[in-house]
């Protein structure tokens, strides 16, 4: 039976090793491995050897969760209210809501900026739109709200606007404190660390490799890689926004087009009403005529 990490010191590893600087994120993974392995925790060191750095977007965000507590709870607290309204099916509730989302993403966006300033880095442009485009998934799912609060995000994430937001290979652990961990290169997400995984001995060999492997040259293809993917993200972001405006906008015609079929049918209903008063009205006319004719031959 495969041994089982201990669930405390790898959540304190995890919170140790997704606070510091991606730059740092190597070589405190090395460091924690070194110290369990020490302590007689193989298991744990072998987690903590898997778990991905986070791309600098993701970082940000993890340092929002940890430095702005109270922010990423009203954002928790907006969503809950969102997602509540769109179970109704309630879009003037959704309406009304938009410009407390809109001032609460730009509060996010504007916190983590200065926040990365303050830690003496700078959140380019591409990375704001994914710090927002992360906001934004959390207020649409609430797995990707407690992804966003644990702090420990290993990429940014994106909501479609249409299903649950994918959390493969985003998260390592959720804030219920069920411990994650990430499966490189597969498609469907996370393993538990309660062992229930496949043989990692060839992906240790190949993350043994990589280390080995000319550092510069790395960081300049993942440099690249991360460019051709926060403009790819940012298309999404601007697309899916064009998306939720047409669709707000449509709400409103349906409300309007609505009322116009109701004030149709009362028409129609005035104008049935009008024709059968004047046929009663031509009826007695028609009445009263055929009086006066009687009358003036008898006279």
């Amino acid at each position: 039976m495969p041994d089982v990490p201990d669930a405390g010191a790898l959540a304190a590893a995890l919170r140790s090793l997704y606070a510091v600087p991606p730059e740092e994120f190597m070589s405190e993974r090395k460091r924690l491995v070194t110290v369990e392995k020490a302590d007689g925790d193989p298991a744990v060191a072998k987690e903590i050897g898997t778990l991905r750095k986070p791309s600098l977007a993701a970082w940000a965000v993890n340092l929002l969760a940890r430095e702005a507590p109270d922010l990423v709870d009203g954002l928790a607290d907006l969503g809950g209210r969102m997602r509540a309204a769109q179970g109704r099916l309630d879009t003037d509730t959704l309406t009304s809501l938009r410009p407390e989302r809109d001032r609460l993403l730009e509060e996010v966006v504007r916190t983590t900026v200065q926040l990365v300033a303050d830690a003496g880095r700078t959140c380019s442009a591409a990375a704001q739109q994914d710090v927002r485009a992360t906001a934004i998934a959390a207020l649409a799912d609430e797995q990707a709200m407690a992804a966003v609060a644990s702090g420990q995000l290993a990429r940014t994430l994106s909501y479609s606007g249409f299903g649950e937001v994918d959390l493969a290979e985003a998260v390592v652990r959720t804030t219920s404190g069920a411990i994650l961990s990430v499966v490189p290169g597969g498609g469907g997400g996370a393993r538990s660390a309660r062992g229930d995984r496949p043989d990692s001995r060839d992906e240790a060999d190949a993350e043994d490799a990589g280390d080995e492997a000319d550092e510069e040259q790395l960081r300049a293809a993942l440099e690249q890689a991360e460019k051709q993917l926060a403009a790819a993200e940012s298309d999404v972001t601007r697309a899916r926004e064009r998306a939720e405006e047409t669709r707000e906008r449509l709400a409103v015609v349906e409300r309007q087009l609505a009322k116009a079929r109701e004030a149709d049918e009362r028409a129609l209903e005035a104008v049935t009403d009008a024709v059968r008063a004047r046929k009663a009205a031509e009826a007695t006319r028609h009445t009263a005529q055929e009086a006066l004719d009687r009358a003036r031959s008898d006279g």
